[in-house]
Formats: C-alpha cells, sequence, structure tokens
C-alpha cells in the first residue's frame, strides 16, 4: 500500500511539473461514481485500481500492453433495415491500442452487452455503418491503434449497461467489464 501511495504520488508530482513523459495510466473506476479515481493534470488518473468495472470513457490495460477504452455512449434511432429491430441503439466507439510485441486479431475480440441484469444483442445497421466487430478484419501491428463502433439494443428509456470485453478467444487474458448509463 505504501509503495502504490508513493508511486501515485510520484506521478502526480510529475504531472504537475509537466514532464512529458509521465505515464498515461488509467484506472479501472468503481462501479459507483463516488469510488472513481480524479484525473490528475495531463489527463493521467489514479495508478490501477481493484474495482471489478471500468467506466465507459477510460481504458483497460491488459499484462499483454494490449488495451481498450469504451467511449461514452450515445443514443441512436436504428434504421428500417437493422438487426434486429430495436426501439433505440446505444452505439459505442471502441479503441484498440496494440501495446503489445506481435500483431492482435480484432476478430478475436468479442463485446457482450448487459442491460439491466438481461443479455443485450448486438444491433448491425450498415445504413448507419454499424457493421458490428465482424467488420474489424485487418490485423493491428504492435504499436498501432484502431476503432470499432458497436451498438447494442436498448429500451427507450435510460439504462444501466454492462460490456464484458474478453480479448482473445483463446481465454489468455481475463475479460474486462465497463459500465454506466446508455
Amino acid at each position: 500500500m505504501k509503495f502504490a501511495k508513493l508511486a501515485v504520488g510520484i506521478c502526480l508530482t510529475m504531472a504537475v511539473a509537466g514532464c512529458a513523459g509521465a505515464p498515461d495510466l488509467v484506472s479501472a473506476p468503481a462501479a459507483q461514481a463516488k469510488e472513481t479515481p480524479a484525473l490528475r493534470a495531463g489527463g493521467v488518473a489514479d495508478a490501477p485500481s481493484a474495482a471489478p468495472y471500468t467506466a465507459f470513457g477510460a481504458q483497460h490495460v491488459w499484462t499483454t500492453g494490449l488495451s481498450i477504452t469504451i467511449g461514452q455512449p450515445r443514443s441512436l434511432q436504428p434504421s428500417e433495415t437493422a438487426f434486429p429491430q430495436a426501439p433505440r441503439t446505444a452505439v459505442f466507439t471502441v479503441t484498440i491500442s496494440n501495446g503489445s510485441k506481435s500483431e492482435y486479431h480484432p476478430a478475436q475480440l468479442s463485446v457482450h452487452a448487459v442491460v439491466d441484469g438481461k443479455p443485450a444483442q448486438e444491433v448491425i445497421d450498415s445504413v448507419q455503418g454499424l457493421n458490428g466487430i465482424g467488420a474489424a478484419v485487418r490485423e493491428l501491428p504492435a504499436g498501432r491503434d484502431t476503432t470499432v463502433t458497436l451498438a447494442f439494443a436498448v429500451p427507450k428509456e435510460a439504462v444501466h449497461l454492462q460490456l464484458t470485453v474478453e480479448p482473445n478467444a483463446a481465454d489468455a487474458e481475463p475479460s474486462a467489464t465497463f459500465e454506466g448509463q446508455a
């Protein structure tokens, strides 16, 4: 615990001093808003916590160096050709950053949604550019990043939504759960 406080203190001092080399660490905020860490100067957050959830808009980093950021959701009315049809969709920009030393295959990524405790279906709506994770077919070289836009069926009213992200089909890395209001 002392080491973590010392590390956070050093990072804070470097960020406040304007050190351009300060690491971009983003924690996995807890599900409760009152438990989320405050961002420090330069957009650097407190050191990663042991919280079980990452808030929408934050980044989760795996031990391999792969990181994924699930952006804040935006609401969209599905087109007539969307499948499945839904009252509305919660649309997310998913940024995949390959900080590992080898290529990453985005097609291995799996994202599952739960709305108020019940599974939600991914919506494919090519008219609006929502082609799902299957559209991410190119290999992602080490040191590069890419974005994918995903949409999930939600009711008309605001809901609590969780997205569980599994970075690869082989279960080599644990899943991460992002959550918030949509």
